[in-house]
């Protein structure tokens, strides 16, 4: 081994104590420090793909969007993610301890650098399939899945190419998707599974629900949950950018969002986003209310009474941000124990002189809900590429993201950054950050989590891609493993 291999071991294996002996100020933050332990660095990947360059970043494993990256079924956990040369692939071990066998799927590579192109992966409960689906930014869908049982009895099968199906463009047989982008999967609370995506360009698109339910021949669009209609300032066509769509304990469908606008004096950029938006589905993402309680939307039932989300849709504006000011699209969403929504937004100060595109000058805004039902804002003392948040049971609050103090542009290439893990309580309306951990390591793009793990055994398993020694080398996708449990 070389002998760099072996400090960068040493250094990841030791950067929990230092940095908790750095940054563990104050009774109540110790007490958050003693909480947290790295149990495990493991490579799902030796050789994962990094671009060189690219108009968007260099790192195609790890953007917020890629929903999800990783997730954990019936004591396994699955991680979907490009390989070497541009081969999507997805890596299986058995919890805790197992190690990662991988499956590269070498009829299908890309030939781009477009890190909007991610692959995710789910599993539906009900049948045992693994859902994978890659490639996409306004193109054809490509989509494959397994064999059922693969999840759900997984020491009945080997772990091989042949238990999956091939790439396919469509979900309903004769339904052909064509300009889809963004791919999220999530499970219901009944053992079904959803997908949301989006038919469009940037600016310009509808997104679409749809649910897989092995009882009722599979794949089956629900309808048009955002459409791209609406009059906005100079703007009459937009596209929401989602947040991360999960249930909550109590089986609501939760939801929050960005619009961006095509207004007319062809500013295409970051700062055509603006809001943020908020609506719940308690029927499974057939009905939509804003904060209020109102319905704003039906996916189903009579053509004549279904309508999406759109611009003008009352009530679902819940905090404004400033239009054509600088506002970064999809970052970050949790429900905690309370019911309490918190989304963690990266855009410009909102008091600032005047509008900025430069992501060096941009802040993170912590907004939450709380259990008054008013929405509540911080502007956080520290800031990196896009976050993740979580909070546990006992209502505390973390945040994952890369840092770089210097540089957070990557458009073109990548700096990267160190990964830290920040926290701070309930108790002192997360107002109290502190940094808990962070990597002597430097990582591409944006950390990603398994929400299962987490909210089934409080384990923080975070999906990460390391910056290669020479721009555009393959290099580690990294899955480290931290126990938040007393």
């Amino acid at each position: 081994m070389k002998k760099r291999n072996i400090m960068r071991i040493i250094m990841l294996a030791t950067s929990f104590f230092f940095t908790t002996q750095i940054y563990g100020n104050g009774d109540m933050q110790d007490n958050m420090a003693d909480k947290i332990k790295m149990i495990k660095n493991s490579i799902a990947d030796a050789r994962g793909l990094v671009f060189k360059s690219g108009p968007f970043g260099t790192a195609i494993n790890g953007q917020t969007f890629q929903q999800e990256a990783i997730v954990s079924f019936n004591g396994y956990q699955y991680a979907a993610y490009f390989s070497e040369g541009g081969t999507p692939c997805i890596a299986r071990r058995k919890l805790p301890e197992g190690e990662w066998k991988t499956l590269c799927f070498t009829d299908y590579k890309i030939g781009h650098d477009d890190v909007h192109n991610v692959a995710v992966v789910e599993v539906c409960p009900e049948d045992g399939t693994i859902h994978l689906s890659y490639d996409h930014h306004c193109s054809d869908l490509h989509y494959r899945r397994s064999v059922p049982g693969l999840a759900t009895r997984p020491e009945e099968f080997e772990w091989k190419i042949s238990n999956f199906g091939k790439t396919v463009s469509s979900l309903e047989a004769g339904h052909h998707l064509r300009m889809f982008t963004y791919p999220q999967f999530f499970r219901t609370p009944k053992g079904k599974l959803q997908l949301l995506y989006r038919i469009g360009i940037s600016g310009d698109g509808d997104w679409y629900l749809a649910e897989y339910d092995p009882g009722n021949n599979g794949w089956t669009t629900l309808g048009m949950l955002f459409s791209r209609k609406g009059e906005y300032d100079t703007s009459n066509s937009r596209c929401a950018y989602p947040n991360q769509l999960r249930y909550d304990r109590e089986s609501r469908l939760t939801m929050t969002w960005c619009w961006r606008e095509r207004p007319a004096n062809g500013v295409r950029d970051l700062r055509t986003n603006h809001d943020l938006c908020y609506a719940y589905s308690n029927d499974f993402g057939r009905t939509w209310k804003n904060d209020k309680g109102d319905i704003i939307a039906v996916l189903g039932g009579d053509e004549k009474n279904r309508k999406p989300i759109t611009v003008d849709s009352e009530g679902s504006v819940v905090m404004k941000t400033r239009f054509l000011w600088g506002q970064m699209n999809v970052t970050t969403h949790f429900v905690d124990k309370k019911g309490r929504i918190h989304v963690i937004h990266w855009q410009h100060d909102q008091k600032a002189e005047k509008p900025s595109a430069d992501l060096n000058t941009w802040k993170y805004y912590h907004y939450w809900k709380d259990e008054n039902g008013s929405w509540k804002e911080n502007v956080l003392p520290f800031v990196g590429r896009k976050p993740q948040i979580i909070l546990d049971d006992t209502d505390n609050a973390y945040v994952l993201y890369n840092r770089n103090d210097e540089n957070r542009k990557y458009h073109g290439t990548d700096p990267g950054g160190h990964l830290t893990i920040q926290s701070a309580t309930g108790a002192n309306n997360f107002k109290d950050w502190k940094i808990l951990w962070t990597s002597e390591e430097q990582f591409l793009g944006e950390p990603l989590y398994d929400p299962i793990r987490w909210s089934d055994k409080h384990v923080l398993s975070v999906y990460a891609q390391e910056k290669p020694e020479q721009a555009g080398t393959p290099a580690p996708l990294r899955v480290i493993d931290f126990d938040f449990r007393d």
